[in-house]
């Protein structure tokens, strides 16, 4: 009998077991809480500096010690010690309520993303529907957070913000078919795993193409951020909120970021795989080269920011109907004419 069932009682022995058990780690340390938790904060951090410098902005380019790092943990005690104001109009409960579950449904999009064949907290053979069924039901809390705060530049932003998931959705569905169809799998391990001697990217360019301008459009980011037009709207669905619930909504926002450039890089990178590192365990090197491949795909989208003006919403709205659709029909097209051609890869 182990030493530590003879000295411990059983509750505290299941415990330790619980803890140091291979599913606790992966749930809370990586690629679990703790880790998406790090992951947003980086984000936000590394968007400052990589716009800094593209703006030539001297304050957050060289703002505190240790890069800057310490900036990002300051403003999120500056918004947990600020008052949280609720408008007298608002509808309290989902005020309160909405920017919460907004940040838990952001973050269990990374409970069906391997990092590699041992990272994945939920395996499951059906993985990425499971994942845009959360994508799908994401904006929903971010509506009714907009909605549940009653004012007029909330409404016409949340107006603008489903106008604008509704023109987008059908396009990354449709280039998302064209992966599954290509892998012959609705998991995400095995697309990976299908991408073993050629990335997805390569013959499916148009499909990531589309994939990645609904991929900024579905988190709002710019040049499609007209749900929170500042000039226009304030802030716009958000323009109520703040202390933590402002602090919330932001880093949902982010969440929903990570996940979809992750997701990226597994459907088209070829994921985890990469050329090998001596004295690098495979363990090890896999989820490095998942965040590698997904900082370039991360940097991309950040550098929109700093280089693309905010585009009319009927622009918005043409290039989701008229351009993207028909791009990803034509992916489609291109992928089943390649899956006649025998032993493709």
């Amino acid at each position: 009998m182990p030493l530590a069932a003879q000295i411990l009682p059983p509750p505290i022995e299941q415990l330790i077991n619980f803890i140091t058990s291979d599913a606790f780690v992966k749930a809370v340390i990586f690629p679990g809480a703790i880790f998406v938790s790090v992951f947003g904060l980086f984000t936000v951090w590394y968007e400052r500096k990589l716009l800094a410098r593209v703006m030539l902005r001297i304050g957050p380019l060289h703002v505190g010690k240790y890069a800057g790092l310490m900036q990002v943990v300051a403003d999120t005690v500056k918004f947990l010690s600020k008052e949280y104001i609720i408008p007298e109009t608002a509808r309290k409960r989902l005020f309160i309520l909405m920017p919460m579950l907004g940040v838990v449904v952001n973050a269990l999009l990374f409970a069906f993303l391997p990092f590699g064949p041992m990272w994945l907290i939920f395996p499951s053979d059906i993985s990425i529907l499971l994942f845009f069924i959360f994508v799908a039901i994401s904006p929903i809390p971010l509506i009714l957070a907009g909605w549940a705060s009653g004012n007029k530049y909330s409404l016409i932003g949340i107006i603008r913000f489903a106008f604008q998931i509704f023109a987008y959705e059908i396009p990354l569905f449709l280039a998302l078919t064209g992966v599954i169809v290509m892998a012959r799998s609705f998991d995400i391990v095995k697309i990976v795993e299908a991408q073993a001697s050629m990335p997805f990217i390569i013959p499916q360019i148009i499909g990531f193409l589309a994939f990645f301008i609904t991929l900024v459009s579905e988190v709002e980011r710019i040049p499609f951020d007209m749900p929170t037009a500042e000039q226009e709207l304030v802030e716009g669905w958000m323009v109520e909120f703040s202390s933590y619930g402002f602090l919330m909504l932001q880093l949902a926002t982010y969440l929903k970021l990570d996940a979809l450039v992750v997701l990226t890089t597994l459907l088209y990178l070829g994921g985890w795989y990469g050329p090998a590192i001596p004295g690098i365990p495979d363990f090890i090197l896999a989820p490095f080269w998942v965040l590698l491949k997904s900082l370039v795909i991360l940097t991309a989208v950040l550098l929109l920011r700093g280089t693309y003006p905010r585009i009319t919403i009927k622009k918005i709205l043409d290039l989701g109907w008229r351009v993207l659709i028909p791009m990803t029909l034509l992916n489609l097209l291109i992928v089943s004419i390649i899956m006649t051609i025998p032993q493709f890869f």
